[in-house]
């Protein structure tokens, strides 16, 4: 079977020659972000279903997720990969990694549903292409962002904040006023040339919105709920990088990604206006904001 998908403008190929039995795919949302590419993917995984995993030459541990999820190790060759059963905490997949973050080969442990026998390409998905996804992103000048990405007439918003500060609830205001929401729960942000792109993805938040499409965003946005009425206010540099910092999915795992991410923000934060908000659960925070952007329009340079 052959899966291609498209993410962030990167070409993603997961490739299982044998075409063994597969389990719960295609599954929304990834099924929008299936786009073949003429051009040659930017990530490869090369997957094949045994029923006993291979013995990896692993050193000592590069990162280890912790929660039962998975741990990367050294080797002389690339990384390799453990991925754990979340349920039965039993190894399921094995993989060696190209140093680049490019190709990986894939060991999958044979699965058994309640109606068949096979794999689950989301297994493979989440961590594998997610942990190559977000080193190739930051080594090339961007970073995957827990926020909602919207593209309106009056501009490109992102808004991110933590779990329960009201991403979903900024996405459907927008979207019952007819813009694209690209994300309401993660945002790919991409340097191109003097500005910055957002990408949307198929990671969704409770209002499921999630859309292959992107475009320049024009004012990011640290929100909160707020008490009496919406209410915008200017930050400094070192706070827009402390709370952007913390809702990136970090690469921690690789120094010269974590460096590239640093200056990415750095460079963010003077090129995009990055403010605070804190807004009441109204339809209305929508006028506010176009008309806040309208105003800044018109003030000279």
């Amino acid at each position: 079977m052959r899966i291609d998908l498209n993410i962030g403008g990167y070409g993603i190929l997961i490739d299982e020659p044998e075409d063994s039995p597969v389990c719960a795919w295609p599954l929304s949302p990834f099924d929008r972000f299936l786009t073949p590419s003429a051009a040659p993917p930017a990530i490869t995984v090369e997957v094949q279903i045994v029923n006993i995993l291979p013995d990896l030459p692993a050193g000592p541990v590069r990162f280890d997720a912790c929660h039962g999820l998975w741990t990367l190790f050294e080797s002389n060759t690339g990384p390799v990969l453990e991925c754990l059963d979340t349920q039965t905490l039993r190894t399921r997949i094995r993989a060696t990694l190209d140093p680049d973050f490019s190709t990986v080969r894939a060991f999958v442990l044979e699965q058994a549903t309640a109606t068949s026998t096979g794999w689950v390409p989301m297994h493979v998905i989440s961590p594998l292409v997610e942990l190559c996804l977000v080193t190739r992103i930051a080594r090339e000048g961007g970073i995957l962002l827990h926020s909602a990405g919207v593209l309106s007439q009056t501009g490109g918003y992102v808004f991110t904040g933590p779990s329960g500060a009201g991403k979903s609830t900024v996405a459907q205001f927008f979207a019952e006023r007819g813009a694209s929401v690209l994300s309401d729960e993660r945002v790919i942000l991409r340097k191109h040339g003097d500005g910055v792109i957002a990408y949307g993805t198929p990671w969704v938040g409770s209002g499921r919105y999630a859309k292959n499409a992107s475009g320049p965003v024009t004012n990011l946005y640290c929100i909160r709920h707020g008490a009496q009425s919406h209410r915008i206010e200017t930050m400094s540099p070192g706070a827009v990088l402390s709370s952007i910092l913390q809702q990136c999915f970090l690469p921690h795992w690789d120094r010269e990604a974590m460096n590239a991410t640093l200056e990415f923000l750095g460079e963010l934060a003077q090129q995009i206006p990055c403010r605070s908000l804190a807004f009441i659960k109204q339809p209305d925070v929508v006028d506010y904001l176009d008309h806040y952007s309208a105003g800044m329009s018109l003030v000279a340079p």
